[in-house]
């Protein structure tokens, strides 16, 4: 069984302070802010300040502070618009954001057409789901809860039912295994070691409902070739590359299904991106981005 090694605080000396500066938007992400939380420019910056701030001071993550909480990441990733035509089809696809932060992503994909009462956030942190709500009000149908996907047994007990409650009573993981048709993790794997990454992989595998047309997707930092990221805050992190990645998937598959099943029916897809500037995290390097997704077919 794969060791978890969860988070550590980090060195308040090393936490860079926030740069106002760093928020930016493209055409796409301010309309789809201003239509969901104020249409007045200034009011928009001052809430998306706001909540920043308060978020940082209790969770002072590099994505915080590059303003990555509002900008729409996963609808960025190539396959989105599979995912979002198969939630509208009506077919009860279920889409899962794992570390939803303050539901950006989320919210963004209900907008777009997925129904809302198929779509869950999950995040760890409570206080991200409370901010998302300040920010863009409680008007939303999307059950955001919190729950600690390394809490998710695995491998589940042999001849455990699949869980019937109704996706708008979840509050817990584990109430989802083999439930979940579109799994979304961004910037999520890269917090953690090797081994922790793996276990996490097949916690992400027991929650998917692994059929044709289930797809895992999402971004985090990646390295060239896989080894250990040089953090400037001091973290134990691991860097897979566009190479690493679906091997490691392939082996997941292997391990929770058969060798057959990773080798005909799993496909993953993975592109190591230019990603960001090192003042956005006031990293020692630029921080490549890992764009990827693992169809089953």
């Amino acid at each position: 069984m794969s060791k978890i090694t969860r988070e550590v605080t980090v060195d308040p000396t090393v936490i860079p302070p926030l740069d106002e500066s760093l928020l930016s938007l493209s055409d796409t992400e301010a309309a789809f802010l201003h239509r969901t939380i104020t249409a007045d420019d200034f009011e928009l910056r001052k809430r998306i300040m706001e909540v920043q701030k308060e978020a940082y001071a209790e969770h002072p993550y590099p994505c915080i502070r590059g303003f990555h909480f509002v900008n729409l990441m996963m609808s960025a990733n190539p396959i989105y618009p599979q995912v979002l035509q198969a939630g509208k089809s009506g077919n009860h696809s279920v889409l899962l954001d794992l570390g939803c932060c303050m539901g950006s992503d989320v919210r963004k994909i209900v907008s777009d057409g997925y129904p809302a009462k198929n779509v869950l956030g999950v995040d760890l942190r409570q206080q991200f789901l409370d901010l998302g709500y300040r920010l863009y009000g409680q008007s939303w149908d999307t059950n955001f809860f919190t729950s600690d996907i390394f809490e998710v047994p695995y491998p589940f007990p042999r001849d455990t039912p699949i869980d019937t409650t109704p996706l708008a009573s979840v509050g817990d993981l584990s109430q989802l295994r083999g439930r979940i048709t579109h799994f979304y993790a961004g910037a999520l794997f890269h917090l953690f070691d090797e081994a922790t990454q793996y276990a996490l992989a097949l916690r992400v595998a027991e929650l998917l409902d692994r059929k044709t047309g289930a797809v895992v997707f999402g971004r985090h930092q990646g390295l060239i070739e896989a080894g250990m990221i040089d953090d400037h805050l001091g973290r134990n992190r691991y860097g897979h590359s566009a190479a690493s990645w679906p091997l490691l998937w392939k082996k997941i598959f292997s391990e929770v299904e058969s060798s057959e099943f990773a080798e005909k029916k799993v496909v993953v897809e993975a592109e190591l991106t230019e990603g960001f500037a090192q003042h956005v995290f006031r990293a020692r390097s630029q921080a490549n981005m890992l764009v990827w997704s693992v169809r089953i077919v």
